[in-house]
């Protein structure tokens, strides 16, 4: 929160991907789902969770750190793939 990915654009998406997580173990699911979703449109290669990849709907849909979540119509829709 103290360094945002709009102030360091080198660690911050890492440092959002953490902080996504700890929410959502904490049931912050709002807020991780807030996180979540400016991770999706924001481009970057060096995360925490899935270096060197950046988090993406089909991580997000995959992995069972997320399950807290997917309940939630919200998340459903980052899971979303984007048709081209």
């Amino acid at each position: 929160m103290l360094l945002p990915s709009d102030k360091d654009r080198v660690g911050g998406p890492a440092r959002e991907e953490s902080l996504a997580l700890i929410q959502t173990l904490f049931g912050e699911n709002s807020r991780a789902i807030s996180i979540l979703g400016r991770l999706l449109q924001t481009p970057y290669c060096s995360g925490l969770l899935y270096s060197p990849t950046p988090v993406m709907p089909a991580l997000l849909r995959l992995d069972p750190i997320w399950d807290p979540l997917r309940a939630d119509p919200a998340f459903q829709k980052l899971c979303e793939e984007k048709q081209r």
